[in-house]
């Protein structure tokens, strides 16, 4: 859950780096972030959305006004297949935590739907979650929501250009 609420900080604070040097004409951008959306996290078994599976989904409902708590979702996902080594070592997400702990896809992400509702999604690597998590619907013959996704990475690319590295990391430490 602290990688969403970093997610949430750089997002938030590219917003208002846009906001406040783009020209007026340009100020508001699609981007824009609502007064309540869900910032995403997906962890998988490897970077092919077409081969790899995800094993979790994370998320916190924000609310701007700051008048109720946000509120998370959580869930281990059982895979097809077992949790590779070096998957365990990135994420620290083990077999035995998924054997225990883990739920079907399927259950997953109709729990994950409920909870995103209609609201705008945000996610630092967007391309890369919503490859897994489209994969996933269409597999479980679920609905590919509508939602608008915003990705704080490409906001920060254009908040900060031209910096050397656009980790997460190096962007929670340098704003």
């Amino acid at each position: 859950m602290e990688f969403l609420v970093v997610i949430i900080f750089v997002a938030a604070i590219a917003y208002f780096a846009l906001k406040l040097r783009l020209p007026t004409k340009q100020k508001i951008s699609r981007d824009h972030l609502p007064d309540v959306f869900v910032v995403i996290d997906l962890e998988t078994t490897g970077l092919d959305a077409s081969k790899h599976e995800i094993i979790e989904i994370a998320a916190i409902r924000y609310r701007k006004d700051g008048g109720k708590e946000h509120e998370t979702y959580q869930s281990l996902v059982r895979p097809k297949k077992k949790v590779p080594k070096k998957i365990t070592e990135i994420t620290g997400i083990t077999q035995e935590m998924i054997e225990r702990d883990g739920q079907e896809l399927h259950k997953a992400l109709a729990e994950f739907n409920e909870f995103i509702g209609t609201h705008r999604l945000v996610t630092f690597n967007a391309e890369f979650d919503m490859a897994f998590l489209t994969s996933a619907w269409k597999k479980c013959d679920h609905a590919v929501p509508r939602n608008q996704v915003s990705c704080a990475l490409k906001m920060a690319r254009r908040a900060w250009p031209g910096r050397k590295t656009y980790r997460l990391s190096d962007l929670a430490s340098a704003t």
